[in-house]
């Protein structure tokens, strides 16, 4: 049976820190590095928070707004993989409740409360704001930073009114790998799996039609691999 190895988790004031001996640090770092696309932002027509567990994308897609990064923010999502059966509400409800307390006027913020998935937050997404008559031809989508690379390549496969007539910037809480694991959502060695199941998916969901395809660089697939050897699971 294959034994976890190389990933520790340590308790500071700020919350969770990664610790990882060399080799377990390197392939996860390398993982976390492909799957994180650092882009740079851009004055657009509506920032989209993606629901998860993680309260930090709902504080980050309210933050942009108020540095005036767009005029409208847009939650969406229902209940998904970690959220259903631990929170009893939808994800855009609990995000908009984070943004009003940060100071976002609720006029400026739109839901969408249906959406179970990536490629659903994407289509849902679209309606809404076809529904309420926001013209989109940038878009800032925010969501967990390993999951940056998998929004983008659903994002250019799934939204309705096709890439060539909306530009989409992805971004994520400003967080490195060893800061990022956090009590409200688990622990280093979860974050792995994470990342794992991440991968996966850029990997299968093509052949799906769910995304585009992505590149698959050669430290990816190998940091990949190592970490399902050390005995990690995707999630």
């Amino acid at each position: 049976m294959l034994r976890k190895v190389g990933v520790d988790v340590t308790v500071h004031d700020g919350g969770h820190v990664m610790e990882m001996d060399d080799e377990c640090k390197k392939s996860t770092q390398a993982l976390w590095s492909y799957l994180c696309l650092n882009q740079p932002l851009e004055k657009s027509d509506v920032i989209i928070g993606l629901g998860c567990h993680d309260l930090r994308v709902a504080e980050r897609a309210a933050s942009l707004f108020l540095e005036g990064w767009a005029p409208w923010l847009l939650f969406t999502g229902y209940l998904g993989n970690q959220t259903a059966g631990v929170w009893q509400r939808p994800e855009a409800q609990v995000f908009l409740e984070i943004a009003l307390k940060m100071g976002v006027p609720r006029e400026s913020i739109l839901l969408e409360t249906e959406a179970t998935n990536t490629g659903e937050n994407i289509r849902l997404s679209y309606q809404v704001l076809k529904d309420n008559l926001v013209p989109v031809n940038r878009v800032i989508l925010v969501q967990q930073p390993f999951m940056e690379r998998r929004v983008l390549a659903t994002f250019l496969c799934q939204w309705p009114g096709g890439q060539e007539n909306t530009r989409a910037i992805v971004t994520s809480p400003c967080t490195d790998l060893a800061q990022y694991p956090h009590p409200t959502v688990g622990t280093g060695s979860d974050l792995i799996g994470y990342m794992l199941g991440v991968f996966e998916r850029i990997q299968d969901y093509p052949k799906k039609g769910f995304q585009v395809e992505q590149e698959i660089s050669l430290d990816a697939l190998t940091a990949y691999q190592w970490l399902l050897n050390a005995g990690y699971s995707p999630k």
